[in-house]
């Protein structure tokens, strides 16, 4: 089996991978990629409610395979003015 490195930006917070993990193939590790970023994205929000978490799938080599980008943003009015 292949194996893909799963490197993780949270803002300027990176998480790089150095083991890495065998997967079926290319499709098994983004979807893994696509099931860690909710998990990532429970951790305390900014201030500005808004927040860009980006997972990318590496082979061994070192070429980035996939991204896979999960954006939050939170706004409020506290007026109410809009619907």
């Amino acid at each position: 089996m292949p194996r893909y490195y799963l490197d993780f930006q949270d803002g300027e917070m990176w998480l790089k991978d150095e083991e890495g993990q065998d997967y079926e193939n290319l499709q098994a590790a983004r979807d893994a990629a696509i099931a860690a970023l909710p998990d990532i994205g429970r951790e305390a929000p900014p201030a500005d409610g808004r927040r860009a978490f980006v997972a990318y799938v590496r082979d061994e080599g070192g070429a980035r395979l996939c991204t896979v980008r999960l954006d939050l943003a939170a706004e409020c009015d506290p007026d109410g003015s809009h619907p």
